[in-house]
């Protein structure tokens, strides 16, 4: 997977050799289902999205090597997928302001990494539960960090939200999913709630 920054410069490239159809099929291999994931969060019909998406990533192609000055272009993306999805609900009849208890906000199920295999499947339920149970913002936030790898800074500019209200909604996820974890571990204190962590292995990264 590559690295945000390296977005642009590869798109970019296809332009510098005068590749339009090569940089239309990058956005689209690189963005369409993410994005339309995102824009399902505010639009809940899916044709709906599915053509917003392919508007977005159009005016985008469209702008051709302009987009220079972006330095990331996953952002880009997502901002104006936010953007697009906000103004079609906005000229929908009897539908101007969209409440966050409105969002469709679905998380990947959580799969254990190779360092958390002792995790417990019951924990694992646990845990997906205090997450589904996060409130809307803070459960998009949440999902913007961990399922598309953004930075808080990034999902601040996608959101148009403060930087300090991301740290917080973030922090508010953590300790929902410490609090499940702690509540599963008095209520199993036979059972080995999450392996030890290597510190050898954190202080390498």
């Amino acid at each position: 997977m590559m690295m945000h920054s390296e977005y642009i410069q590869e798109y970019l490239c296809y332009w510098q050799q005068h590749d339009a159809a090569g940089a239309y099929r990058f956005l689209k291999e690189q963005f369409y289902q993410p994005a339309l994931r995102f824009c399902c969060t505010w639009v809940k019909n899916e044709a709906d999205a599915e053509e917003i998406v392919s508007d977005v990533l159009i005016r985008i192609w469209q702008k051709g090597d302009r987009l220079k000055k972006v330095k990331n272009l996953k952002v880009y993306v997502f901002t104006a997928v936010r953007n697009a999805a906000l103004n079609f609900l906005r000229q929908k009849q009897n539908h101007q302001i969209l409440s966050w208890e409105e969002l469709d906000i679905s998380l990947a199920p959580l799969v254990p990494d190779p360092a958390q295999l002792l995790i417990s499947s019951e924990m694992l339920t646990r845990i997906q539960q205090a997450i589904d149970q996060l409130p809307p913002k803070c459960k998009l936030v949440f999902k913007l960090i961990r399922e598309e790898g953004f930075r808080n800074k990034d999902v601040a500019e996608i959101l148009h939200i403060s930087v300090n209200t991301i740290d917080n909604h973030l922090a508010t996820a953590v300790r929902k999913i410490s609090e499940a974890i702690h509540l599963h571990t008095l209520e199993n204190p036979t059972k080995q709630a999450l392996p030890p962590i290597n510190k050898k292995k954190s202080n390498k990264r």
